[in-house]
């Protein structure tokens, strides 16, 4: 197998390996928010008992704690903040567009620039 291909190889399963994780993870915040929406703890007053969660669910935890969408409503009980999960959705949707546009943007950069060596051999 040629060089070429060895690394094109390799990037695909690297793209394959990020896919599967970050599908993982996708599926671990899912449960989780599925977790206080089934319980109706979407407030101080419906807020549950933070040992109810599965410990299998730390990470999404620990990240929805970080940015303020399940928050703490004291003596151990946690609630989902609905609005903060919405922005939270938004900005991730926004960053996904920027890098998605700027990906291309360099895309058509280093295409115009093969072309213009191509052409000045």
């Amino acid at each position: 197998m040629s060089s070429a291909a060895t690394s094109a190889a390799s990037n695909a399963a690297s793209i394959a390996i990020n896919a599967a994780i970050t599908a993982a993870v996708q599926q671990q915040r899912d449960a989780l928010i599925a977790h206080f929406t089934g319980h109706q703890a979407l407030s101080p007053q419906s807020a549950i008992a933070a040992d109810t969660i599965d410990t299998a669910l730390q990470v999404p935890l620990k990240y929805y704690r970080d940015n303020g969408v399940i928050r703490d409503a004291g003596a151990d009980r946690l609630y989902l903040d609905l609005d903060v999960l919405a922005g939270l959705k938004a900005k991730a949707k926004r960053t996904g567009r920027t890098v998605l546009i700027t990906v291309m943007v360099l895309a058509v950069v280093v295409v115009v620039g093969a072309v213009l060596l191509v052409l000045a051999r």
